[in-house]
């Protein structure tokens, strides 16, 4: 008689308390073999994968245009154009969320105390030197200054 879903998620969820430690043996395993893989077919697989995105330009782009309105898609959308546009250079990816969502979560300029006037006047401003974030300003303040930070003055 074929389990119901319920049944086979009960399972399962029984076997991996069981075997925790064997699984994760296994999973290591399979992730160096795969990168082994990859390694000594690189080019193989990136000609496969051009030709998987010649074939499917148009899906591919309707999943990336409903993939960029969600939360999570604007958001990666906003840091990866800090770092790629900007230049702008975090430590790691937590601290680009954390300057992201005071970026959301800001409503005033940090200089001039100026109420922002939609999300087009919100600017990270950073040092054009180094590349580190400072605060999160108005767009005419971001116009105004382009003084380097303090370390780069040093």
């Amino acid at each position: 008689m074929p389990w119901t879903k319920e049944e086979k998620k009960e399972y399962m969820k029984k076997y991996h308390l069981k075997n925790k430690d064997k699984i994760k043996e296994y999973n290591l395993k399979n992730k160096e073999y795969r990168k082994k893989y990859y390694i000594e077919n690189k080019e193989k697989i990136n000609e496969k994968q051009k030709e998987y995105n010649i074939k499917n330009k148009e899906k591919l782009k309707e999943h990336k245009k409903k993939y960029n309105q969600t939360e999570k898609g604007k958001k990666n959308s906003i840091i990866d154009n800090w770092k790629n546009c900007s230049k702008i250079k975090f430590d790691d990816r937590s601290e680009a969320e954390y300057y992201y969502n005071s970026y959301i979560n800001t409503h005033r300029c940090n200089w001039c105390d100026k109420m922002f006037k939609d999300s087009k006047d919100r600017n990270l401003d950073h040092c054009h030197t180094c590349g580190l974030p400072r605060a999160i300003i108005c767009r005419d303040c971001n116009l105004k200054d382009l003084v380097p930070c303090v370390s780069c003055l040093l």
